[in-house]
């Protein structure tokens, strides 16, 4: 074999052995343990434990998808009591199934992700609007403020609320997009201890 071209192959090689492999984009890392869900038709993409299962209601397959997280039963049938907002958000969802049995009252814990036409931009404007927005479920809340996730600033609002016979609480971020929409992550338990776990999902969340 020609010297020239035992050097190219050499070098073909070594470059192959050394290539890097591609990095996520920066602000998209999640930790590990969980993985991506949502993307551009939603607006919103979210890291969640990859036990959590989703389902994704830009596509028209949303309440097969609904189905397929695992769901049976009692929380199956709540669960789809609020599939045609979640579709004509074309938000994204997600669940673990693993908390169904975690709960007293049998309730999933859960996320919901979705834009909307704005809000407002101003920390006291989303504020004003997620506090109504509460009130008008019954809820009572804990705290509300300003709050930076990664590379977006939005507000952060918790509240408890009775639910199935059960007392669950609710993180929900409002964050202002630079398209002129509000989106809204809104995460629910009715288990004791998930406040961290909360606060690094909320973490991840990235408009699109």
């Amino acid at each position: 074999m020609r010297p020239a071209l035992v050097a190219l192959m050499a070098l073909l090689l070594l470059t192959a052995c050394t290539e890097e492999e591609p990095k996520p984009i920066p602000g998209t890392e999640v930790p590990n343990g969980f993985h991506r869900i949502g993307g551009i038709a939603n607006g919103v993409s979210i890291g969640v434990p990859t036990v959590w299962k989703s389902a994704d209601f830009s596509k028209p397959d949303g309440e097969a998808q609904m189905t397929a997280t695992g769901l049976t039963g009692t929380a199956l049938e709540r669960a789809k009591k609020g599939i045609a907002a979640l579709m004509s958000a074309k938000a994204v969802y997600a669940v673990d199934p693993t908390s169904e049995k975690k709960s007293a009252a049998g309730l999933v814990t859960n996320l919901s992700g979705l834009c909307r036409p704005s809000v407002g931009a101003s920390d006291d404007a989303l504020i004003a609007v997620a506090s109504k927005e509460i009130a008008s479920y019954d809820a009572k809340i804990v705290d509300a403020g300003p709050v930076t996730l990664g590379t977006v600033h939005g507000v952060r609002i918790r509240y408890t609320a009775e639910m199935y016979g059960a007392q669950s609480q609710g993180t929900q971020y409002y964050i202002p997009s630079p398209k002129g929409t509000t989106c809204v992550v809104t995460l629910t338990t009715d288990l004791a201890g998930m406040e961290s776990l909360f606060e690094q999902i909320g973490s991840t969340i990235r408009l699109l």
